[in-house]
Formats: structure tokens, C-alpha cells, sequence
């Protein structure tokens, strides 16, 4: 008997760390797009132009700045388009709600005049193409290869010591000398501002739908001098001025990946505004009294957890349990039930911030939710 109490006690140990270590249930978020593009079906890849490109390059040599500006060929800039509608485009792509293709006749125009006289004049030769996403790029950009000096007070300091030599004892008076040194700190830097404008043209009739322009800066550093001196000032002089500021195990990034993680934070803006979104939230559980329920909902078995959790608050409702009821409900979509879960969970202790989070979230997408059904109802008849 002993012995299965033992098993008993180590099964449900166990079980408990399993529910205790296991991440939060991912829930699956839409949120509908803030223009109405209902009636866009098929999206045409356009030319992503470059207006501007601005790329210098500074360094100290012997305490004298040099500048050089870099050139960027036309293919060069084009590489630096295509960079940034590669991103415009995987982001639209990331949800199903346009169907995006690319298309020569689209692609080859030189700029966005071009576009909107080709569609003015119903021109093109493409067909079940309903909008064309396009763009105008600018970019600035600096990198700095330089030297930080500063002045350090060193202190040397030997202290009195007597010593025995011929004919007795002697003493050393020590010594206690200031030194000021001057030390090199290799630094090398970049900064940039990429300014990204993106439109997004409906053909039939010819009119922009959604029309964005926004800037986005970016700045590093790595070397110069340390924020605390003295701390470091020993290994900064074993190195003398041939330390270059990559011994620092820190990488600059390259003027590719620089343009790609500045385009994407512009781009993703646009893209919830002309797009449905989807996104995976985790959801919080409460350490409810139904060990097996948690475990369960962890997997994703929401309709077993449900079972289990529907007989556990049946006489006495432990509202821990009832709010990981509601997170059941509101997984399957079943948001009415799951507000009436949180709204009973928080009843019982209105001071648990996690119980008002499930209502608010939950209001949140039933206020959201007609617009949703809109504009999928819309892909399906189609």
C-alpha cells in the first residue's frame, strides 16, 4: 500500500510540473483590416522606385576627418527596391486574404506616374488583377570609423618598506607618482533614415485606395570609450591604439539589413490597415483547482477540458476554474459563453486583473466581429 501511495504522490508531482513548466495556450487572433478592401481580390506586384540614396562614409585618420560619399549604380538601387518589396510583400502574404501576383507588365513601369497613367487610360492587358501595390524608397544612410581620446589620472603607489643590508637596516621610502595618459578608444558607428511610401491603386475605378508614407531611423555603436573608465582602463592599454572596435564580438549591420528591418516596420503598419491580420496570442491560465483541465487545455483538447471543468464548477465554482473555462469557449469561438465564464470568474474576485483581461479581450473581438464576418464573407462568395 505504501508503495502505491508513493506511485500515486509521484504520478500527480509530475503531472503538476508538466501544467506548472507548460507554455500558455496559443490563441488564434483576427483583427479585420481598418480600410474596407472588400471588393479587392487580386493584388498586382508594381514597380517599388528609388527616389533617393544618400550612403556616406566618414573616418579619422591622424586626427583628420575624411568623407566619402558611395555610389549606388541603378542596379544597386534596384537591389535595394526589390529588398524592400520582398518584405512589403511576405507581410501581405502572411495572411490569405489577397492573392498576390506578379506580373511583367506591372513591374516594368518606371514610376508611379507611369502607373496612373496606364490606368487612367485602361491600357494594361492584365487580367483579374484588381489593385497594384507600389512604392517610392529613400534612403540615407552613415557610417563612422572613428577615434574617442580621453585624458586618465593613473596613480602609482609603492609604499615604505624597510629592508636589511650591509651594516643593518635600511628603508625604502616608497613612492607615489601621477601619471596622465592618453588613451585611444576605436569606435565604428552607423546610422540611417529610410523614408518608405506605399500605395496601394485600385484599377477599375482608378483610385488609391490606401496611401501611407513614413520614416523610420536607426543608430549603433559599438567600441569608444566605455561608459566607466577606470574599470576597463587596464585592458584598454595592454591593447594600445591597434584595438579595433570589432574585437568587441559586435557586428554592424550590413546597409541590406538595414533597409530590410526598417522597410518592415513601415510595411506592417500599412498592411493592417488595407488587410485582415491574423496573429497567435498566448493566453494566460489560472492555477485552477482541475489539474487535468490545465493539461488538457495546454493540448489543445478544449472540448475535454470543458467536460472536465463544466462538473468541477457544477456545486462549488472555484473561479480560477471558471476563467479557464472561458479561455475553453473563447478558443473554440464561442465568445458569448466564454464573457459569461470571465464575467462569473471575476464576480468572485473582482480584483484579479487576469479576469478582467479575459473580458476585455473578449469585448474587444465582439465589438470587432461584424466587420470580420464582412469582409470574410466576402472571400468566400467570391
Amino acid at each position: 500500500m505504501n508503495s502505491r501511495f508513493v506511485q500515486k504522490i509521484a504520478w500527480i508531482s509530475v503531472l503538476l510540473g508538466v501544467v506548472a513548466c507548460a507554455p500558455a495556450p496559443l490563441l488564434t487572433m483576427q483583427t479585420p483590416a481598418e480600410i474596407d478592401t472588400s471588393q479587392i481580390q487580386t493584388v498586382a506586384v508594381g514597380r517599388f522606385e528609388v527616389g533617393r540614396v544618400h550612403v556616406v562614409w566618414r573616418a579619422e585618420r591622424e586626427g583628420i576627418w575624411e568623407a566619402h560619399e558611395i555610389f549606388f549604380s541603378p542596379e544597386q538601387q534596384d537591389a535595394i527596391a526589390r529588398t524592400v518589396r520582398a518584405r512589403v510583400v511576405n507581410l501581405l502574404t502572411a495572411t490569405p486574404y489577397f492573392r498576390v501576383v506578379f506580373t511583367e507588365e506591372f513591374e516594368r513601369l518606371e514610376n508611379d506616374a507611369a502607373l496612373q497613367e496606364l490606368i487612367s487610360v485602361q491600357g494594361y492587358t492584365t487580367a483579374d488583377v484588381d489593385a497594384v501595390i507600389s512604392g517610392k524608397i529613400w534612403l540615407e544612410a552613415e557610417r563612422i570609423d572613428g577615434l574617442d581620446l580621453s585624458k586618465e589620472d593613473l596613480e602609482y603607489f609603492n609604499p615604505p618598506r624597510a629592508y636589511r643590508s650591509y651594516g643593518g637596516y635600511r628603508e625604502d621610502p616608497g613612492l607615489n607618482l601621477n601619471v596622465q595618459q592618453v588613451v585611444w578608444w576605436p569606435y565604428k558607428s552607423v546610422r540611417g533614415t529610410l523614408g518608405l511610401e506605399i500605395k496601394l491603386t485600385q484599377l477599375t475605378p482608378g483610385r488609391v485606395v490606401a496611401s501611407t508614407f513614413a520614416t523610420r531611423s536607426y543608430a549603433q555603436r559599438i567600441g569608444g570609450k566605455p561608459a566607466s573608465v577606470l574599470d576597463q582602463l587596464t585592458a584598454g592599454l595592454q591593447a594600445g591604439p591597434q584595438l579595433a572596435a570589432g574585437d568587441s564580438g559586435l557586428v554592424l549591420p550590413s546597409l541590406d539589413q538595414l533597409v530590410a528591418e526598417l522597410s518592415v516596420s513601415i510595411a506592417a503598419r500599412f498592411v493592417k490597415r488595407v488587410s485582415l491580420s491574423e496573429r497567435r496570442v498566448p493566453v494566460p491560465l489560472a492555477p485552477g483547482s482541475n489539474a487535468t483541465a490545465q493539461l488538457l487545455i495546454e493540448v489543445g483538447a478544449y472540448q475535454l477540458a470543458i467536460e472536465q471543468l463544466q462538473q468541477a464548477t457544477a456545486n462549488a465554482p472555484d473561479p480560477n476554474d471558471l476563467y479557464n473555462l472561458g479561455v475553453c469557449f473563447e478558443a473554440l469561438g464561442d465568445y458569448g459563453l466564454a464573457l459569461t465564464s470571465y464575467r462569473e470568474a471575476w464576480e468572485k474576485d473582482r480584483e484579479n486583473v487576469l479576469f478582467a483581461q479575459g473580458i476585455g479581450r473578449v469585448e474587444r473581438i465582439r465589438r470587432e466581429l461584424p466587420q470580420l464576418r464582412r469582409q470574410t464573407r466576402s472571400r468566400e462568395e467570391s
